[in-house]
């Protein structure tokens, strides 16, 4: 009766996250391996417009990742991930969400950020040297009974040189 107890004891604690983090690269194991949030191209000789200057950096493979850490497994869990414009609220759901035992990860292309997310920026300010922009990532965590809402919020650094 008493393994019962704790077992049931253990199963109901609650989910929590105990680490988050983002950068520019994740790695096999679901960890930051890069946290620069500065990107750094080539200036594109080539590009004509703003579509055309997106689509040069999305073809960079450039990503913007997360990497969470939970107090428990949650493999079996449901995750939802999302980036957002903290000034516009503009939305683009995360490219690729992984899960491994306590850890979730994902990311989304620099480039389609841009088109997306920050495409009302980037009309308005045009693209100079150095551009920022800020960002949320919102992350949810579902598994049985619990709920868990996590977000990360930092900026964003494109720029251009030789």
């Amino acid at each position: 009766m008493v393994g019962f107890f704790l077992f049931t004891a253990c199963a109901d604690k609650p989910l929590k996250v105990i680490n988050a983090e983002c950068g520019s690269s994740v790695s096999i194991n679901g960890t930051i391996s890069n946290n620069s949030l500065t990107y750094t191209f080539k200036p594109c000789t080539h590009c004509r417009s703003l579509k055309d200057i997106c689509n040069y950096i999305y073809f960079q493979g450039d990503t913007l990742c997360f990497s969470i850490q939970c107090n428990q497994d949650i493999e079996s869990a449901t995750i939802t991930a999302y980036f957002e414009n903290p000034v516009t609220h503009s939305t683009y759901k995360a490219e690729r969400i992984e899960k491994m035992k306590k850890t979730v990860y994902g990311f989304s292309l620099v480039g389609s950020l841009l088109e997306t997310i920050f495409w009302k920026d980037i009309n308005t300010n045009n693209f100079s040297k150095t551009v920022k922009h800020p960002f949320v990532i919102h992350v949810t965590i579902e598994k049985q009974n619990h709920k868990v809402h996590h977000t990360l919020s930092d900026t964003l650094y494109i720029q251009f040189a030789e």
